[in-house]
């Protein structure tokens, strides 16, 4: 019997705390690639862009420039 009305309270719990969020709550992440020639201009891509995006409020993530494939790549995701 404790564990069935324990088990009901629980679903009851999550239940209302699914209907209590707005659907609008949803986190959106993005990201995006940059890339350079050199790792300077890769870097001070990446950098700028991150920096424009917090400008713009969003939680940002610059991961820096890294060689791959003949070219330097990083990448700059953010949220909000």
């Amino acid at each position: 019997m404790v564990k069935t009305l324990t088990t009901g309270l629980a679903v009851i719990g999550v239940t209302a705390a699914l209907l209590a969020t707005p659907a609008q709550a949803a986190t959106r992440y993005y990201q995006q690639t940059v890339t350079g020639s050199t790792q300077a201009q890769c870097e001070a891509a990446g950098s700028q862009l991150a920096q424009q995006k917090m400008a713009e409020g969003y939680l940002v993530t610059w991961i820096g420039c890294g060689y791959s494939n003949f070219h330097w790549a990083g990448l700059v995701g953010w949220s909000d």
